[in-house]
């Protein structure tokens, strides 16, 4: 059992239920809270209860929150680049090329089966659950949860999860700072690809030049928005796509996958409550690009 699992009762919580005390307090989903009576696992002063049983001050309240089997996912070894981790969650730098989580066309080779080889080594058997996403080709950081208590937390918008990212585009962008702010939809139903539409739904990036020359900029990007393809779709729409980025106009002949990295993801812990930043370094193919085009 975890630290985090316990919980001493205060004055405000006295003559409250448990069921209020984990809504209210732990923010306890309401599918978990089921799964918690199922199973057995609260206990109140070392005992098994109901949900209804009032509590009273300095009580002892455990919650025993299980791993949960991943279900078809195949471990395999793979040297993860792992920039974070503790009880509640794991933060992996992602390679290009290579899917997070298994799809009809890749039931292996993807992050989730290596994460699964992961938790096997270390003994332990725990459903996969992302929190954010990456496009196959993109590189960078993609944040797992380690139970559905803190993948639910980490949905909510106090815990402020922020994504910023390196981008390199075709030509020299001629606004050194700027906000794109269009609206983005699937082009038709049968195709992956987005574009630019007054039917879509809202969809804001903001960009800052970090070098550029009369053949390429170097960016960093934040997401105010996280529609699927947005940076892409936006810095096409502007007239830059990005390098390697063959479905929005992008030219392969330099790199062959869009030069986008997840360099930076930064939220407010859900348990400690302390304010994380994580990095991941640029990887070699985009920085060789940036070599090539003089942006050293």
């Amino acid at each position: 059992m975890k630290n985090y699992n316990m919980y001493i009762i205060g004055e405000e919580y006295s003559g409250k239920t448990i069921k209020e005390f984990l809504i209210n307090h732990l923010s306890i989903s309401r599918r978990t809270l089921v799964k918690l009576k199922r199973d057995s696992s609260i206990l109140l002063n070392g005992e098994a209860v109901f949900v209804t049983k009032k509590l009273k001050t300095g009580d002892r309240l455990e919650i025993i929150l299980l791993d949960e089997e991943s279900e078809n996912i195949v471990p395999e070894a793979f040297d993860l680049d792992i920039v974070y981790e503790d009880d509640y969650l794991i933060a992996i730098n992602k390679p290009p090329n290579m899917p997070v989580h298994p799809t009809r066309g890749h039931f292996t080779g993807t992050l989730a089966n290596a994460l699964a080889y992961h938790y096997m080594s270390i003994g332990r058997s725990i459903k996969i659950r992302p929190i954010n996403r990456l496009d196959k080709d993109t590189s960078g950081i993609v944040i797992f949860a380690k139970n559905p208590h803190i993948q639910h937390l980490m949905s909510k918008e106090e815990f402020n999860l922020k994504k910023k990212y390196i981008a390199l585009v075709e030509g020299m962008v001629s606004k050194d700072k700027d906000i794109i702010d269009k609206p983005i939809k699937r082009e038709n139903p049968l195709t992956i690809k987005r574009i630019v539409s007054d039917e879509g739904q809202r969809a804001v990036t903001v960009y800052e030049v970090i070098k550029k020359n009369e053949l390429a900029s170097l960016l960093r990007i934040d997401l105010i928005t996280g529609r699927t393809h947005q940076i892409r779709v936006h810095m096409s729409y502007i007239g830059h796509p990005l390098y390697g980025d063959e479905l929005y106009g992008g030219s392969q002949k330099l790199i062959d996958r869009q030069a986008l990295h997840a360099e930076r993801l930064s939220f407010v812990h859900p348990v400690t409550g302390c304010s994380i930043e994580l990095y991941a370094e640029i990887p070699e193919d985009i920085e060789k690009l940036c070599n090539i085009l003089r942006l050293n």
